[in-house]
């Protein structure tokens, strides 16, 4: 094999190992993004919770008082 081939195949070589690391690198940033999204995914939904508790204990309240009104009546 003469150098020139010899030095084309090396190119090709290192292009894909470029692209495998340019792929690894996109993957690695497509993580990233995802564990960077998923907290405030879930601090999203913590607040739904919380609201929902809020409202059944603002619901629980409202028959409690509603019973004590009748109660009085």
């Amino acid at each position: 094999m003469s150098n020139l081939a010899s030095h084309k195949e090396g190119a090709v070589n290192m292009n894909s190992k470029e692209q495998k690391k340019l792929a690894t690198t996109r993957e690695l940033m497509r993580n990233a993004k995802e564990q960077t999204d998923l907290p405030s995914e879930l601090e999203q939904d913590l607040e739904n919770l919380e609201l929902q508790r809020r409202m059944k204990q603002l619901e629980l309240e409202s028959k409690f008082l509603k019973n004590q009104n009748d109660e009085l009546v």
